[in-house]
């Protein structure tokens, strides 16, 4: 199997993986979104990642066009504000990805163009309790590892950053959405998007150990 059926394998994988794990954790994001939200997370990311999942099915074309396709029905199907994150992310790495190579230089790429998206439509920034306080760290380190290290070897490294950073919002005030408006009953609580936003990386450390390892 080539580089980019490898890709669309690894794709189609997490997509699978990551609606079984946020499935798995659907009440503990809802609890932790109802400390200062109303408590839908874990159903909007399911219902995402459902429709995700199917509009990969119609598909045969490369990762970045399963990602793409991914994204727009995840936003299209979950809804609100971090459905729309959550799609743009998906969407934007995958315009970046496109057909490879699917190595970690690339991937990179793709993750700071989903990045800088995210914090452009949430216009979040680190320290505002957001996803953005795990996506950030994660890929920093991820741009850190060798350009030639394998993708699974350099995702694995750069996880933990984003595990840090998703901790670290028990101790942060919200300061974007809805929770924002509530102010500290948020201190104490990790944010959600960034608690599932960890569970989705570590999906995807699963899908490349399965395909690539």
């Amino acid at each position: 199997m080539g580089s980019s059926e490898i890709a669309v394998a690894v794709v189609r994988r997490w997509l699978a993986l990551a609606l079984e794990v946020i499935t798995a954790h659907e009440e503990e994001l809802g609890r932790l979104d109802a400390a200062a939200g109303d408590g839908d997370h874990g159903a909007t990311m399911v219902r995402g990642l459902r429709a995700a999942n199917a509009a990969v099915e119609k598909t045969s074309d490369g990762a970045g066009r399963l990602l793409i396709e991914a994204g727009a029905a995840f936003s299209d199907a979950s809804g609100g504000a971090s459905g729309a994150l959550i799609g743009a992310l998906l969407s934007s790495a995958g315009r970046v990805l496109d057909d490879g190579p699917f190595d970690t230089a690339t991937a990179t790429k793709a993750l700071q163009a989903g990045l800088s998206m995210v914090m452009r439509l949430g216009k979040a920034q680190p320290g505002d309790k957001t996803l953005v306080d795990a996506l950030k760290p994660f890929v920093d380190a991820l741009a850190a590892q060798p350009a030639d290290q394998p993708l699974l070897a350099a995702w694995r490294a750069a996880l933990p950053a984003a595990q840090a950073g998703a901790a670290a919002t028990r101790e942060m005030v919200a300061k974007r959405g809805r929770s924002a408006k509530l102010g500290e009953r948020s201190l104490g609580h990790a944010d959600p998007g960034a608690t599932s936003l960890v569970y989705l990386l570590q999906a995807m450390e699963t899908a490349l150990a399965e395909e690539c390892g």
